[in-house]
């Protein structure tokens, strides 16, 4: 297959073919006579386990560990079992923080329409942001 087609089947551009080429993910192709790459069927199944593994969050460092495992006669299952594993703990850990982030959003908001509309105190920046604490609350907070 050339370039182009193995970009239009993978949903990539050939540009990130050629990316993935120069980071040694997938193997130099042959060429023909005029120059243009020839893809094996194994470097598009390459690709498409990339893609795959981008998906779940692999970043390329990643997923060139996992295929010089596969390649060097290794199964690299245990090592993405525990990539998995890793970048699932690390979601949830994101998805509590963001749960967090939205409360204190909501509260902010709710609060900041009970708020009439008076000058609020020359320290604050923002009284939505900041709320009315006193200052001494503040540099509590900061350390």
């Amino acid at each position: 297959m050339y370039i182009r087609d193995v970009a239009a089947s993978a949903g990539l551009t050939p540009q990130a073919i050629r990316f993935y080429e120069q980071l040694g993910l997938i193997e130099k192709p042959q060429r023909t006579s005029g120059g243009y790459r020839v893809y094996s069927t194994e470097t598009v199944e390459r690709i498409r386990f990339i893609k795959d593994a981008q998906r779940l969050g692999f970043s390329l460092d990643e997923i060139r560990e996992v295929l010089r495992l596969k390649y060097s006669g290794q199964s690299p299952c245990e090592c993405v079992r525990r990539m998995l594993s890793r970048k699932l703990k690390e979601l949830r850990d994101k998805i509590r923080q963001m749960d967090q982030m939205q409360r204190e959003i909501s509260a902010c908001l709710r609060a900041s329409r009970k708020r009439v509309r008076l000058p609020h105190a020359a320290r604050l920046i923002c009284p939505i942001v900041q709320g009315d604490r006193p200052l001494a609350s503040m540099q509590e907070d900061a350390e």
